[in-house]
């Protein structure tokens, strides 16, 4: 047997041609996965939801006396009882007086190995979350769960640049290659997007954007120190709090005081957003060439309002900035950006584990109507995680991934407190169940 030698090139271009069909496997399967896939039901049992207020997240006004049929773990039917036919034999649930809505989604909350935590966010209604920027670690008791848990993206350590700011929950950037070898790591533990935190220096963000890109998986930000435009001129899809647009929608020289107290102390940023904010000019010409440029480049906002509210009592300044803070959401929420819902777990004016409720209450408060408010907790938010093509509304084929809610939260979205049953994968959740 004669052995054949491979030339150099002819070795590059194969592994070229690998990595191409690599990617072109990642492009024509978009969605991504959470790292802990709930169990379904063992069986094929119709579940029938009757007499129901239907909000199905993609946007359009409820469906009164709606049934929706859920076989195994996916939606088979959603329609008014004129057009759904309950089968025989179906598991019946009354939902008269209540609204059916798709579970919700947090697209910012932070969890270490607390499934008690967690079972507790999912009998509230969220069926979904994800943590951007703690490491694997920081979720291993996923693996031990003894309950129901909501679905969880991950997205790693999250990148940032020297001396860091939360060493136990970041990777230090030292190079090009250190952050392709880092995405690729995270991509094999079930990474499906990648956090860029605020220290990391933007020569590194085209790098960060191109590794993601080639896995397919979204990139998003906390940002202090690198402006928002810069941001999305490399390539940034998500941005994380409505505090990583200040610099951008500053004075130039408050932004630069601004930035030298951060460089110089981490915490100077905890006050020093609200100072900032408070001198905010909104009619500014900058700030509609800001959104103007999020528009353009199809850039979504987690804005995590309820983690920076601050009210008349409060101090005049904070008070002051806030206000900007949630008029600006109105304005890009006008202008045709994309929001989404993130709790970023409590808030000063939040109750106990409700503060992804009180976000949605804020998104009204800022000017958008409750519909579009929900759409932004559901598909929206889906599309974020790569995702809307398992969840995030009511349609068939879909995950079963739904909430029964008292009364009609499209009318006044307090009505998203009242959660009386939440539906994971196909089965009821027990919300009595006390997890040690």
């Amino acid at each position: 047997m004669k052995t054949v030698k491979l030339s150099n090139n002819i070795i590059f271009l194969l592994g070229l041609g690998f990595l191409c069909l690599t990617n072109l496997a990642f492009a024509q399967n978009p969605s991504l996965l959470e790292v802990n896939p709930p169990e379904g039901p063992s069986n094929n049992q119709v579940r029938a939801i009757v007499n129901v207020r239907l909000i199905d997240g993609l946007g359009g006004p409820p469906q009164v006396n709606a049934v929706v049929l859920v076989k195994g773990n996916r939606i088979l039917k959603a329609g008014t009882e004129d057009q759904v036919a309950v089968p025989v034999g179906a598991e019946i649930t009354d939902g008269t007086g209540m609204s059916l809505l798709p579970g919700l989604i947090d697209s910012h909350l932070h969890n270490v190995n607390n499934n008690k935590a967690l079972h507790a966010i999912l009998t509230n209604g969220v069926t979904t979350v994800r943590d951007p920027g703690h490491p694997f670690r920081f979720y291993q008791s996923l693996h031990f769960a003894q309950t129901k848990l909501p679905r969880v993206y991950l997205t790693g350590a999250h990148l940032d640049g020297y001396p860091g700011v939360y060493l136990d929950q970041a990777a230090l950037v030292r190079s090009t290659d250190h952050i392709q070898t880092l995405i690729k790591d995270y991509v094999m533990q079930g990474g499906s997007g990648i956090k860029i935190y605020f220290r990391l220096p933007l020569k590194y963000y085209e790098t960060v954007m191109r590794t993601a890109d080639f896995y397919h998986i979204p990139v998003v930000a906390h940002l202090e120190l690198v402006d928002a435009e810069d941001a999305i001129l490399a390539g940034l899809q998500g941005i994380e709090h409505i505090t990583s647009f200040g610099t951008s929608l500053a004075e130039p020289e408050d932004a630069r005081e601004f930035r030298e107290g951060v460089q110089a102390d981490n915490n100077y940023r905890r006050d020093g957003r609200y100072l900032l904010w408070s001198k905010i000019d909104l009619s500014a010409d900058r700030v509609k060439e800001v959104l103007a440029l999020a528009v353009k480049n199809n850039v979504v906002l987690s804005p995590t309002l309820t983690t920076f509210e601050r009210q008349a009592g409060d101090e005049e300044y904070q008070a002051k900035a806030f206000k900007n803070m949630l008029d600006f959401v109105g304005m890009a929420h006008q202008a045709g950006v994309t929001i989404v819902t993130g709790s970023h777990n409590s808030g000063k004016y939040a109750q106990r584990g409700l503060a992804y409720q009180r976000e949605m209450e804020l998104f009204v408060e800022a000017g958008m109507s409750p519909l579009e408010v929900i759409s932004s907790s559901t598909l929206h938010n889906a599309r974020y995680f790569r995702t809307q093509d398992r969840l995030g509304s009511i349609e068939p084929g879909k995950l079963a991934d739904l909430i029964l809610v008292e009364g009609d939260p499209s009318v006044d979205i307090k009505a998203m407190y009242a959660i009386r049953k939440v539906m994971l994968n196909g089965e009821w959740v027990d919300r009595e169940e006390v997890v040690e």
